[in-house]
């Protein structure tokens, strides 16, 4: 299975697209200092690869990500969607009607990483009492779905933990890519 792999100009032109569709390869060229021709070589690349689509993104069926999907009862879904909201795992999050009435999707490398952000931010939270993961197996079309990659580094994690110092952390979790402790190959 090849792993996705993105270098810090691919991740900058798949931010500026998704912020802007219709921007041309020149100015793409100018705000990410290489010529245009190697833009469009770029940018032809991901397309290739499934990374990019009409609407850019990641495409989910020929990446190789994962999504986790997690159903949770609880008592305030929007404070654990705001508490992983600048997750760079985090691809989104529903509040629905039913027994569960959250429903987050998390994208990465790596399963254990995704389920070691379950067990530390979901299921310990007091106002979660049920939590259901499921993954995803796979997708029956292409999904194009935003990669977290315009995050800025920092020395703690969106959620205010030091990789460092959690037990997961090189045992079974790669880390936030935030922090300088991420070892995965996507996000760095």
């Amino acid at each position: 299975m090849k792993v996705l792999e993105l270098d810090e100009k691919d991740r900058l032109i798949i931010k500026i697209l998704q912020e802007d569709p219709k921007i041309s390869q020149t100015e793409i060229a100018k705000l990410v200092g290489l010529s245009q021709p190697s833009v469009g070589s770029r940018i032809r690349k991901l397309k290739e690869l499934g990374i990019i689509d009409f609407s850019y993104g990641v495409n989910l069926k020929k990446s190789q990500m994962y999504v986790l999907k997690v159903d949770v009862k609880c008592k305030k879904p929007d404070d654990i969607l705001n508490a992983l909201r600048d997750c760079p795992f985090f691809l989104n999050g529903f509040v629905i009607a039913g027994n569960k009435n959250l429903i987050i999707f998390l994208v990465g490398e790596d399963l254990s990483t995704l389920e070691a952000i379950v067990d530390k931010h979901i299921r310990p939270n007091p106002e979660v009492y049920d939590v259901d993961v499921g993954i995803v197996v796979r997708t029956e079309k292409n999904t194009i779905v935003p990669l977290n990659v315009g995050f800025k580094r920092g020395k703690l994690s969106p959620c205010g933990l030091n990789c460092g110092e959690c037990e997961y952390w090189g045992k079974i979790c790669l880390g936030c890519p935030i922090t300088g402790h991420y070892r995965g190959r996507v996000l760095r």
